[in-house]
């Protein structure tokens, strides 16, 4: 077999979308005759923890560990977060009434830890991988962000070993939404900027999460850049309860919602429909909230039954969507936001439950809905209160949803998998 040398901060005991993309990739790789070796961080500082994720390495894997200096234990000590509490992603968009440690400590992650930071992963991480490079006889690199520094990982062992290194970008760089609040100096972007385009200029190729990201990298660079999707994978769903009708009509989300992914458009359309109707249905969150999205919550109508569930295990996770009678999704409403296709959309597909999307009718997600024949988006500005309504009427009659099954499995991982190595292989020729 050929060795790839898999580069990602994200690694069980991490949980949420971002570890399982990997995992994914490194259990079906050895059925298309490549290994994976695994460089990973040892101290991670993860926003959410799922320990039941470490049943899924596959056996046998070399997996590596370095340690790192995490600025975040810094943030908690600022904020008086206790140390085993979890980091949403978001903690970078501001509050309104925020005080002026948090400022402080947005002002100090914008100007001083570049391109993020996970910067002081950098350095050990590229002695531990020189060496696995060297003792594993590495054939290719593949290294997913973010967070993107460890692209600069990547990137130094390339050209220091003179292996060919494919970077994959789940996110945009310096286009990111988050990046646009940082109160970041004119120096540390243009540092910022720089780091990408050296990244992308660097790599023998790009991987990349949807067809909207890939035109936004291919203006940057000459190199080629390949669309890999997020994905489910079967065994995963392997003895989950077979959905039946539940006593009150379920509208699940799972994971965190930050501040630009406004409930708004829901909760005016749970205002519309009938006092009966509402009566019968429950939300349920699964995930972190921003503190503004608590607040929009508030404004439920006062019939609707509300549910809010900090992280759980994915198996848990799993399940609550399997058990839903629809799914939410919502794409964060920034510009350029077309390619946004969260990692939970494939999960949500592999349910064969009815999806109700709000976010840009003509994006990625948007796309990947129709074909499945799952759902349904809708502009944040549409009035939601019809398709709810039908979504309700459908499930008191026991109407269920017949999704395009064929067009779902080109989602699973092994079907992904086979599309990554067939990137690979040509890299190395």
């Amino acid at each position: 077999m050929n060795k790839v040398l898999l580069i990602t901060y994200y690694w069980p005991p991490a949980g949420g979308p971002g570890v399982q993309r990997v995992l994914k990739f490194a259990k079906y790789l050895p059925e298309f005759d490549w290994e994976p070796v695994i460089l990973t961080v040892e101290n991670g500082d993860y926003p959410a923890i799922d320990q039941s994720l470490l049943a899924d390495i596959p056996p046998n894997i070399s997996v590596y560990k370095t340690r790192s200096w995490e600025p975040f234990r810094f943030y908690r000590k600022l904020s008086k977060v206790k140390d085993n509490a979890g980091i949403p992603t978001f903690v970078l968009n501001p509050d309104q009434d925020e005080k002026a440690t948090a400022q402080l400590t947005r002002w100090l992650r914008a100007n001083f830890f570049i391109p993020d930071a996970r910067i002081g992963w950098v350095l050990p991480a590229r002695r531990l991988g020189l060496s696995i490079i060297q003792n594993e006889e590495i054939n290719l690199i593949w290294s997913s962000s973010p967070p993107h520094s460890l692209q600069l990982i990547a990137q130094y062992l390339a050209h220091h070993t003179g292996v060919k290194w494919v970077a994959d970008l789940r996110d945009p760089w310096t286009e990111a939404f988050w990046q646009r609040e940082l109160p970041q100096t004119l120096p540390a972007r243009l540092l910022n900027a720089h780091y990408e385009q050296k990244v992308l200029n660097s790599a023998t190729a790009i991987t990349t999460v949807s067809s909207g990201l890939q035109q936004l990298f291919k203006h940057k660079t000459p190199q080629p850049c390949y669309v890999i999707p997020n994905g489910y994978d079967p065994e995963d769903f392997t003895g989950l309860p077979i959905r039946s009708k539940n006593e009150r009509f379920t509208i699940v989300y799972s994971g965190n919602l930050g501040k630009d992914q406004s409930l708004l458009p829901l909760i005016n359309a749970l205002h519309k429909l009938s006092e009966y109707c509402r009566s019968r249905i429950t939300l349920r969150f699964s995930g972190e909230l921003h503190t503004q999205i608590k607040s929009e919550l508030q404004k439920l109508p006062r019939e609707v039954e509300l549910h809010l569930i900090p992280y759980q295990e994915h198996r848990l996770i799993l399940k609550a969507m399997a058990q839903a009678d629809i799914l939410l999704l919502v794409i964060p409403n920034t510009p350029d936001n077309q390619g946004i296709v969260t990692g939970k959309l494939f999960e949500y597909l592999a349910t064969g439950n009815p999806i109700l999307g709000i976010g840009p009718t003509d994006g990625d997600a948007a796309q990947i809905i129709c074909e499945t024949e799952t759902g349904e988006m809708f502009d944040y500005t549409t009035d939601l209160s019809p398709a709810l309504q039908n979504a309700v009427d459908n499930w008191e009659k026991n109407i269920k949803p017949n999704p395009s099954t064929s067009a779902i499995s080109n989602y699973s991982r092994r079907n992904l998998t086979e599309k990554l190595v067939n990137v690979f292989n040509p890299v190395l020729q």
